[in-house]
């Protein structure tokens, strides 16, 4: 997406007047003070784009983030200069210290922002999708898949997922319903972890194995004599919970190892018999969604990797050459970037936390990272605790600084 806002500048000055001007400085009249209200003016840059204002104390500590990618007619419009007023509060509400403080800011011109894709989850391809961060029961209803799972934010619920292609179809509050119940010792089944019922009566159940490492996926007859087995092997993700269809050989599997939760839906291809006749099954996997463990991820030459060899360092910030700001006497500076991330989303900030442009509307966020990208894009990787996704950012130059000066709070 590109976000751009015209910036009106005061297009009657003349170029020279705005030398003669470059950097005004605040001065509170007499009424001000006694209300501690500072008036802030300044020439904006001529660029286009949105305005940041933070104010600083006297250490360069940034205490009350003034505007966030401001409209220009958020501001006073005088005759030489944009004006504001700051009322002594800091980003708390609470009054600061007299002394000194100083504002600056920066102009964020034509920045386009674009969604790459997401990663460690099969279950999230789109903007709408349900942020499902662990898998927990297994149910068929009517030909849907009811899955029980845990989303962001704690959120417990339902999804109900098409049992073909196990494309995400709805939503819902987590279901109170129960599952196979029969679970107590049966015949060549050494403890049952999970069960349901198939076709012609049989029962499907998930059987722990070899003093509980492994597990195996076991069929029982109507007489609950054993029909046929799948074996998993240890370094698989462990069956947890099973269902299965009333009509054909076909089941489906939420499984999990410490890096692995995944669905799968498989169907019987063939069986052949062996020792004292139970059946060892060929499956098919119709689908698999999994979720990776990824709350450690990182950026491995210039890739993104779920779990990083230990001791890698995580590309947090970014130094990125800002556009030259012609109304002061300086080359481009250099500005460390850094991303955020609050109730409302994600946002691209200056490593002292002043917010600059915004990135997402995700929510729930714990971690991200930016890696730059070329040289005027940079590539943001956001986890909400399901899924890592992906934004470049590009024409990151188009932004430039400007400073207010400094004044003193009575």
């Amino acid at each position: 997406m590109t976000r751009k806002i015209a910036l009106a500048l005061l297009v009657t000055l003349s170029f020279g007047s705005v030398v003669a001007q470059e950097s005004p400085s605040p001065s509170p009249s007499p009424s001000e003070t006694a209300t501690r209200s500072v008036r802030i003016s300044f020439l904006p840059p001529p660029l286009d784009g949105t305005i940041s204002l933070g104010i600083y104390d006297a250490k360069g500590k940034l205490i009350r983030v003034l505007h966030r990618e401001a409209d220009i007619n958020e501001f006073t419009i005088g005759n030489d200069a944009l004006s504001t007023t700051w009322d002594g509060k800091d980003d708390a509400g609470e009054n600061v210290p007299a002394g000194k403080y100083s504002a600056h800011g920066f102009v964020v011109g034509d920045l386009a922002i674009e969604g790459v894709g997401f990663f460690f989850n099969d279950f999230v391809t789109g903007t709408d999708s349900a942020r499902i961060r662990h898998l927990r029961n297994v149910r068929l209803h009517d030909n849907e898949l009811h899955l029980d799972v845990d989303l962001t934010g704690e959120e417990q619920a339902t999804v109900v997922l098409d049992s073909r292609q196990a494309g995400f179809t709805r939503k819902m509050s987590r279901e109170s319903a129960t599952h196979c119940e029969e679970k107590s010792p049966l015949p060549n089944v050494t403890e049952a972890v999970d069960c349901d019922g198939g076709s012609n009566n049989t029962l499907w159940l998930i059987d722990k194995v070899a003093g509980g490492a492994r597990r195996e996926v076991k069929q029982l007859s109507k007489s609950r004599e054993l029909l046929r087995r799948m074996a998993i092997e240890q370094n698989e993700p462990q069956p947890n919970f099973i269902a299965a269809s009333p009509t054909e050989d076909r089941l489906f599997l939420v499984e999990e190892s410490p890096s692995v939760n995944r669905l799968r839906a498989l169907s019987l291809a063939a069986s052949k018999t062996e020792g004292a006749g139970a059946a060892i099954s060929d499956w098919k996997v119709d689908f698999e969604k999994k979720i990776t463990e990824h709350k450690n991820f990182s950026i491995v030459d210039g890739k993104l990797v779920a779990s990083p060899p230990s001791g890698t360092a995580a590309p947090e910030r970014l130094k990125v050459k800002l556009a030259p700001n012609p109304l002061l006497a300086d080359d481009r500076i250099t500005v460390e970037l850094a991303v955020g991330f609050d109730a409302d989303g994600s946002f691209l900030k200056t490593i002292d936390g002043l917010p600059l442009c915004s990135i997402s509307e995700t929510p729930e966020l714990v971690r991200a990272l930016l890696i730059a990208h070329g040289t005027n894009a940079l590539d943001v990787f956001q986890d909400d605790g399901a899924v890592v996704e992906e934004f470049r950012v590009t024409g990151v130059e188009q932004m430039m600084s400007f400073d207010c000066g400094g004044f003193e709070l009575k």
